[in-house]
C-alpha cells in the first residue's frame, strides 16, 4: 500500500480565461526514499505573478527545480539538523534556475516572477518553506494549522522568489513529529479555505476535503474529482483567480 493518498489539481481562473491568459499556477508531487528507507512526500506549489508575462514558465521551473534539489539531497532532508537548510537551498536553486531562464530568453527576471511553497513530509519530521502567498496546511484531524500565515495577502500584496533576497522573504518551519494531513494551495483558494479572522485554515472545509480523500474507494479518482471541484460554479463564484490544491492523507497502516 502506498503511504499517502494524494489528490492534486489546478484550474484556470475565470478572469484568466476571459483574457486568454494561461494558468500561471504550477505544482509537482513526488516521493523519495531517505534516511532509514523512509519514503518522503515532496510537494511544490507556485503561483506566477499576474502582471508578469512569463510567470507561468517561472512557476513551472521553480517547482521542478525545487523538487529535483530535494530528491538529490534526500539524506539532508532525513536529518532534522540539516533539513531546514536543505529546503532553504532548494529555494536558492529554484531562483538560480529562473534567473538563468530569463537570461536565455533575453527577458527581465521580473517577467518570470513567482511565489513558491515546498512541503517535505517524512515519518518523524517534516519541513515547510514558503515565499509569498498561498498556504501550507498541516496537522492531524481536527488539529490543522498554517505553516506560515501570508500577512500581506489581505492587502493583495505578496513576495516572489525574484523580488527580494530570500533571506528577507523565505519562511521555514519544521514539524518535529509524524503528521497525517497536509495541503498546499495557491491564494486563489484563500476566500474558500482560509479564515482571515483567526489567521488559520477554514477547519470544516479542510476536514470535508480530507475526509473525501480518506473515504474514496479508488484513490486514482481523487485528482480528477478535485479538478472538477476546483472548476465548479460554486468555487468560481467565490474566486476568479487560478486555483491549485494538493491534498495528502497518510494511510493509517503507514501512520501506525
Amino acid at each position: 500500500m502506498r503511504p499517502w493518498r494524494v489528490a492534486q489539481a489546478a484550474a484556470l481562473g475565470t478572469s484568466h480565461l476571459a483574457d486568454s491568459v494561461p494558468c500561471q499556477d504550477s505544482h509537482l508531487v513526488d516521493f523519495v526514499v531517505a534516511g532509514e528507507r523512509a519514503k518522503w512526500l515532496l510537494v511544490a506549489v507556485a503561483d506566477g505573478a499576474g502582471s508578469a508575462s512569463l510567470s507561468h514558465l517561472g512557476s513551472r521551473i521553480a517547482c521542478t527545480t525545487a523538487i529535483l534539489h530535494l530528491k538529490s539531497n534526500a539524506d539532508a532532508l532525513a536529518n532534522v539538523e540539516t533539513a531546514g537548510e536543505c529546503v532553504r537551498q532548494c529555494f536558492a536553486a529554484a531562483l538560480r534556475e529562473v534567473e538563468d531562464l530569463a537570461k536565455r530568453e533575453g527577458a527581465s527576471v521580473r517577467e518570470f516572477a513567482t511565489t513558491l511553497q515546498v512541503a517535505a513530509i517524512g515519518d518523524r519530521h517534516s519541513v515547510f518553506g514558503q515565499v509569498g502567498d498561498g498556504a501550507i496546511i498541516w496537522g492531524e484531524p481536527g488539529e490543522l494549522r498554517v505553516a506560515h500565515w501570508p500577512d500581506q495577502a489581505a492587502l493583495n500584496l505578496t513576495d516572489f522568489i525574484t523580488s527580494a533576497p530570500l533571506s528577507e522573504t523565505l519562511h521555514i518551519a519544521i514539524a518535529p513529529s509524524t503528521i497525517r494531513r497536509v495541503a498546499c494551495m495557491t491564494d486563489g483558494l484563500a476566500p474558500l479555505l482560509l479564515d482571515f479572522r483567526t489567521k488559520g485554515p477554514h477547519g470544516p472545509a479542510f476536514e470535508r476535503l480530507f475526509a473525501t480523500c480518506t473515504a474514496a474507494p479508488d484513490p486514482s479518482d481523487l485528482s480528477e474529482d478535485l479538478a472538477k471541484f476546483l472548476d465548479s460554479p460554486q468555487v468560481n463564484h467565490r474566486t476568479d483567480d487560478d486555483k491549485t490544491l494538493v491534498l495528502a492523507v497518510r494511510n493509517e497502516e503507514d501512520a501506525a
